[in-house]
């Protein structure tokens, strides 16, 4: 891989993922020069439809369209609650044992939101607070302050999210729940090739 990648990815995965992956590019690609955005799934989307950008990393199921697109790999979520709160809840965790509007999400234009509602099976909408955060920082400090619990996706916990928070992490009630990773791009360009062989690097650092 050589030349300029105009490279798009959701603000719930790049601080996770892009510092690594700059870093491996770097390593076995250095032709390569990846110039990165960060924005929300439809920013992006359009702007890959425009031609703004050439690729994009996603977190899926999300409606593309025309576009091509490889899955990468699987993030599962976990929920957060304050070690005080843990105390107080049964685990394994049921939505029924969680006070009404105990459980906060980021804004509707993070597809998270959305990914860990359906992926989590959260159906009683009395459970959500009405309260939406701007980032998963933001999350997690409402949680540690122990006014309820959150999805949080692992690679965010991997990558010390949590580090010196008073938090415990427990599996969301029913089966494992986790998002997609994929790589969306256009069905016309004429780098697939590339962006096939960027889908193998991403993979390997999931």
């Amino acid at each position: 891989m050589e030349g300029q990648l105009r490279l798009g990815c959701i603000p719930t995965i790049a601080p996770f993922l892009l510092g690594d992956l700059v870093q491996e590019i770097n390593q076995r690609y250095p032709k390569l020069h990846l110039l990165l955005r960060e924005d929300t799934t439809s920013n992006l989307l359009s702007a890959l439809r425009s031609g703004e950008l050439d690729v994009l990393i996603l977190a899926l199921p999300v409606e593309i369209g025309n576009m091509e697109k490889r899955i990468v790999g699987h993030d599962p979520f976990r929920m957060v609650i304050s070690r005080h709160q843990a105390d107080r809840i049964r685990v394994p965790i049921k939505y029924d044992d969680l006070p009404d509007e105990s459980v906060f999400l980021l804004e509707n234009e993070h597809c998270l939101t959305e990914h860990a509602v359906s992926a989590c099976k959260l159906t009683d909408k009395e459970k959500i607070n009405p309260f939406t955060a701007t980032s998963l920082h933001t999350l997690v400090q409402m949680v540690a302050n122990g006014l309820g619990t959150t999805f949080i996706p692992q690679m965010a916990i991997d990558h010390g999210l949590l580090d010196n928070q008073n938090l415990v992490v427990v599996d969301p009630p029913g089966q494992k729940a986790y998002r997609e990773i994929g790589l969306v791009w256009r069905p016309s360009s004429s780098r697939t090739h590339t962006f096939e062989q960027l889908s193998q690097v991403v993979s390997e650092l999931l």
